[in-house]
């Protein structure tokens, strides 16, 4: 979900990409804390559910000081419900399960192909007109990211190349969420609004959720006490309201086409914060991956309009995520 564009957003200045800057950053790191997280006995849905409720509550707060609050008709509601569950629940507990097996840089380098994924939703929907040049960016920009997703690049030698494979359904989640936004976000919405409504309704499906008994998820187990990994949930939930709040911003002032530019930043920080925090250390076929993907972002992104879309991260609409921390998603 996007706020609205205005017709000529701002040349980018020092502080513009000082926040571009800040916001790949902050989704680099989120799946290096989904990671930590599971390292220190977090489970899935408890851990998810901790994060979309500080979300939901910090954005509250927010929506509540600017008097735009999250529309609550049946259009709004019926929002908040599908893009909580597609944009938010279940990417993120997509994410959390994979990063159980995949380095936290290799699932950075995996998530900013899902604004490639929606241009292509767009085009095979006909919600977007389909150019060689954009098509060529999604095409190289998915070569390399399966380049990545092999053995000798991001993925270790001998580690599990089918929950690498199935890492790439994160992005393909939020792109079918940008969809479901062009579909069904409520005109004249406030974008916070909606990014808070997004965080609220992943935190209902996730109460919901703690009726399934067992792993893969595991037990809500609200009424325990708090833990190191809740401590990193909720802090997962305060970086995710940041960066809505960080990401709406450069839309409104400096255009999609700006903004989109994060992806960069992401697969950068992604690694390094693998590196740092887990002695990841990628093999040489991760460079010739990450040049795919940036020369994929570039083609796909360089003749956008410059109030055009884009998807959100975590998750990064839509919601940050814990593990990608839920983008927003595009109008």
């Amino acid at each position: 979900m996007a706020t609205p564009l205005s017709a000529a957003p701002r040349r980018p200045d020092a502080a513009g990409f000082l926040l571009l800057a800040a916001l790949g950053a902050l989704w680099g790191l989120t799946p290096a804390i989904g990671k930590a997280a599971f390292g220190l006995g977090a489970t899935p849905l408890a851990y998810v559910f901790r994060a979309a409720a500080v979300a939901a509550a910090i954005l509250f707060a927010v929506c509540l000081a600017r008097g735009r609050l999250p529309p609550l008709d049946a259009r709004g509601l019926r929002f908040h419900l599908g893009s909580g569950l597609i944009g938010f629940a279940v990417p993120n507990l997509l994410g959390f399960l994979v990063l159980r097996f995949v380095p936290a840089g290799l699932f950075a380098l995996v998530i900013p192909t899902a604004p490639l994924l929606t241009f292509a939703l767009s085009a095979a929907l006909g919600l977007e007109r389909a150019t060689w040049r954009h098509g060529g960016g999604v095409v190289v920009a998915l070569a390399g990211t399966l380049l990545a997703l092999s053995p000798g690049a991001a993925l270790p030698e001998g580690g599990d190349l089918a929950w690498a494979a199935a890492s790439l359904a994160v992005p393909a989640c939020y792109a079918c969420s940008n969809m479901f936004a062009v579909r069904f976000r409520p005109p004249g919405a406030d974008a916070l609004a909606l990014a808070c409504g997004t965080a609220a309704g992943a935190a209902a499906w996730l109460a919901l959720a703690a009726a399934l008994p067992g792993e893969p998820w595991g037990p809500l187990s609200l009424a325990s006490l708090v833990r190191p990994h809740d401590l990193l949930a909720a802090g997962q939930g305060g970086l995710t309201a940041l960066a809505y709040a960080i990401y709406f911003r450069l839309l409104t002032r400096h255009g999609g086409m700006f903004a989109s530019q994060v992806g960069y930043v992401v697969v950068l920080t992604g690694l390094f914060w693998g590196a740092l925090l887990f002695g990841e250390v990628p093999g040489l076929l991760v460079l010739p991956a990450v040049a795919c993907i940036f020369a994929g972002l570039g083609l796909a992104t360089a003749s956008a309009p410059q109030g055009g879309q884009t998807t959100r991260m975590s998750g990064s609409d839509t919601a940050a995520t814990t593990t990608s921390s839920g983008r927003p998603s595009r109008q």
